[in-house]
């Protein structure tokens, strides 16, 4: 063997043994003691922190605590899940030092060769805003599980160079900042919503809160739906992104977003709040991309959740006939082709000044009908089909005045047509009823003696 070879061999078994010797690991039964952690003066005050900074891939974060919890307040803004953000403070604050040496001893490696200058990555704590913050550099990761970090002081360099434990390391690498985001896709949203708009491919369906009640003013006025409004708005607050695809893209051509292809929006005490929606994603998947407007940040929902938000819109509008109860009504008005008929309730009993006594249960079928029995569907139309129109119910209060008016139409019966039922509120809505219902409407249905 040449003496050339012979010294390359020996320089490098040199090395390797020095580098073992850096990042060799005791096993935990031959280590006596540690160097402590690497930011111990805020384990007391852990729960205190409001300011984390975080640098890493060229990229810098900042999160601030706030009253309503933690959000991401640089590059921009987003609420953050303040439980999966805590494991960067607890991590970096028990982050366990194996060892400390002076940065500028002859035999350690140059702090940019180990990854500290610059820094592979920085944490900064601060537990509020009157106290100091507290720097910690992360250097390059090394064997068994070891790493090199540093804690400079404001605006010098590092007169140490720790070798920690890599659990802070490993940690940045699993959980980029963009996981601990909040990702439901109205967070705020809530029962005391006041409107709701949903547009799609340039269609809008808006929906307002009249008092307690809710409406439908656009693309027709009519009535909602209370209870189907409810669960929708607790679909939409159920509602979350899977993923994050994007931070600040340079376009959003590609995503189906400039313009998309829906949005929804809802108003709730004074504040709006947006969610866009595009294109599939792609392949044999449904989930589709999404923004929150005014969030630089490209989300992927799934398929799923985009039904929850611009599901059939007709299950919004109210089945019902009227939406006055029966309680309220004290008299019926029916015009028919060949009949005027007024029933008054007198007591418990419903009466006829012309015919004398109804039969109460008929009475009570068609106000049933008319006030509490959901159409099996609900049909928008264009022209009012009068061909169609059977009766005219007028719903009468105590005074003899009118509460509302419900038109009655009925397809021809087989074979010309299925002979269904579909009751009409001047809404321009037609609420087709199942086949089986029955309306009483003339005189005999109820037991009254024909003039």
């Amino acid at each position: 063997m040449r003496w050339s070879t012979v010294c390359i061999v020996w320089v490098m078994a040199v090395a390797a043994a020095g580098a073992a010797w850096i990042w060799s690991a005791p096993a935990d039964g031959d280590r006596d003691t540690t160097y402590g952690t690497a930011m111990a003066e805020l384990a007391a005050t852990l729960d205190d922190i409001t300011h984390i900074e975080l640098d890493r891939d060229g990229h810098h974060w900042v999160f601030d605590r706030e009253a309503d919890g933690w959000w991401q307040t640089a590059p921009f803004r987003h609420r953050v899940r303040g439980e999966l953000l805590a494991s960067v403070p607890a991590t970096a604050v028990h982050l366990e030092v194996l060892d400390a040496m002076d940065a500028n001893a002859a035999d350690l490696p140059g702090l940019a060769a180990i990854g500290l200058d610059p820094p592979v990555a920085r944490v900064l704590l601060q537990a509020g805003t009157d106290q100091p913050s507290r720097q910690l550099n992360l250097g390059r990761r090394g064997m068994a599980g070891r790493a090199w970090a540093s804690r400079p002081a404001e605006g010098q360099s590092p007169s140490q160079v720790l070798v920690v434990d890599g659990v802070l390391h490993e940690l940045l690498e699993q959980e980029p900042p963009e996981s601990w985001r909040d990702l439901r896709l109205f967070p705020e949203l809530s029962v005391n919503a006041d409107k709701i708009e949903r547009t799609v491919s340039g269609e809008t369906l808006t929906l307002e809160r009249e008092g307690r009640r809710w409406r439908i003013t656009s693309p027709l006025p009519t009535r909602a739906d209370d209870a189907f409004v409810m669960q929708h708005i607790g679909e939409l607050a159920s509602t979350r992104a899977e993923t994050v695809m994007l931070d600040q893209p340079a376009s959003l051509d590609a995503f189906g977003l400039s313009p998309p292809i829906a949005r929804v929006s809802v108003y709730e005490r004074g504040t709006l709040h947006t969610v866009l929606v595009g294109d599939r994603v792609g392949g044999a998947s449904q989930n589709r991309y999404a923004m929150i407007e005014g969030v630089p940040s490209v989300l992927q929902i799934a398929a799923k959740d985009v039904s929850l938000m611009l599901g059939d819109p007709s299950t919004l509008v109210d089945h019902t006939g009227t939406d006055v109860t029966t309680p309220d009504v004290s008299g019926i008005r029916i015009v028919t082709i060949n009949d005027d008929l007024l029933i008054e309730r007198t007591l418990d009993e419903w009466y006829s000044p012309d015919h004398g006594e109804a039969i109460a249960s008929r009475v009570e079928q068609l106000l049933g009908v008319l006030t509490a029995t959901r159409g099996a569907e609900v049909i928008l139309h264009e022209t009012y089909p009068e061909d169609l129109e059977v009766a005219v119910v007028t719903l009468l209060d105590a005074a003899g005045g009118p509460l509302d008016t419900v038109r009655i139409l009925r397809e021809l019966r087989p074979p010309a047509g299925q002979g269904r039922w579909a009751l009409e509120n001047g809404d321009r809505v037609l609420r087709v009823m199942a086949p089986d219902t029955e309306i009483p409407l003339g005189a005999a249905d109820f037991g009254l003696a024909s003039e």
